[in-house]
């Protein structure tokens, strides 16, 4: 049901700027916001099983991963600069802790209002939470998201509306982020489920050519499920070397209170992440490994709950744009090792 209140107060606003002479601008042409267009053109041809594995390939298929944002912004007070953005999300993503949504809609990534200064910068609305910005980047890339992001237990969000984010500025070489949020339902569209809360952070240190990272993240009621609590660390480096090469690596600890809801089925599971890369000039080469070890309800271990994959991709840069070859093994348990093979082009703008 529509909140009457809500649209009257709107119109009311508008007549009221209407009649003291404020029209609505076209922005670009008569606005004096700043206005940016940015977005990744990203397709690529993948098969995830390319053994078939027990007839499990579906085959090849055209992946679309391809996004627009918009941001505006303008110096509201001395100090203080506002900045409005919305963003899609991929074209072919599909947001299905949300029942299956599409994930090709304008606000399905980050969209929020900030304000930011020397002070450092304020988020309210969808915005990823602190621990996730490490676990996506850098220890889930290249093609390490199926352990180490979304793979095993996952007792972590990643990106959540009803979020209020603080990013400090560098203090020397030092700088952390924070958030508090609520759960989105599964229903998504920003609603909140009852008695559903989270706190997250991270911090990074730099110095010479090294950054050391940790993470932190609680929540109560995780995914809308009632009771079931979640807690996660994370604790990482990354590092640039001589000669072009540099690695990185990260170990995570997720943590999952009255699982599934069923009061006292606590289960833990560790996982870590280790990339490698080097670069001749344009042309790149990543190798990574992350492992899911096996999980613990009340301190027993569960057989055949452990995951790996390996993955090696080879990339180039040119012109802006960045075609590339991945290759991955992915491994559950006792089971067959599935083959998963990507070839792209992606652009950003």
């Amino acid at each position: 049901m529509e909140n009457k209140f809500f649209k009257t107060t709107l119109l009311g606003a508008a007549v009221a700027l209407a009649s003291a002479g404020v029209t609505a601008k076209e922005v670009g042409i008569n606005s004096d916001f700043n206005v940016d267009v940015y977005g990744v053109a990203a397709i690529s041809v993948v098969n995830y099983n390319v053994t078939d594995n027990d007839d499990a390939s579906t085959g090849f298929a055209v992946e679309n991963e391809s996004r627009i944002g918009f941001r505006a912004h303008k110096e509201m007070f001395e100090n203080v600069l506002i900045t409005m953005q919305i963003e899609s999300g991929y074209v072919d993503n599909t947001d299905w802790p949300h029942g299956g949504v599409s994930g090709g809609v304008l606000g399905f990534r980050d969209t929020f209002i900030g304000a930011s200064g020397d002070w450092g910068n304020v988020r309210v609305g969808r915005v990823l939470t602190p621990l996730y910005e490490l676990v996506d980047w850098p220890f889930s890339n290249p093609g390490l998201g199926s352990v180490f992001d979304w793979g095993g237990i996952a007792g972590h969000y990643d990106r959540q509306s009803n979020q209020v984010r603080y990013d400090s500025p560098k203090f020397g070489g030092f700088s952390f982020a924070a958030s508090v949020g609520r759960d989105d339902n599964a229903n998504g569209g920003g609603a909140a489920t009852r008695d559903s809360a989270f706190a997250s952070a991270n911090a990074k240190y730099s110095f010479e050519k090294v950054t050391l990272m940790g993470a932190i993240e609680s929540g109560s009621d995780f995914n809308g499920v009632k009771n079931q609590d979640n807690q996660a660390y994370l604790v990482g480096i990354e590092a640039s070397l001589p000669a072009g090469f540099g690695f990185a690596a990260a170990y995570k600890m997720e943590a999952l209170d009255n699982y599934g809801g069923v009061t006292g089925a606590d289960v833990d599971q560790g996982s870590y992440s280790i990339i490698g890369q080097y670069w001749n000039g344009p042309v790149g080469f990543k190798l990574g490994y992350a492992a899911n070890l096996e999980a613990e309800v009340n301190s027993t271990t569960v057989k055949n709950s452990d995951s790996n994959t390996i993955s090696g991709q080879l990339m180039m840069v040119h012109n802006g744009f960045v075609p590339y070859l991945r290759v991955a093994g992915r491994t559950e348990g006792d089971n067959d090792t599935d083959i998963v093979t990507r070839i792209g082009l992606e652009y950003g703008f």
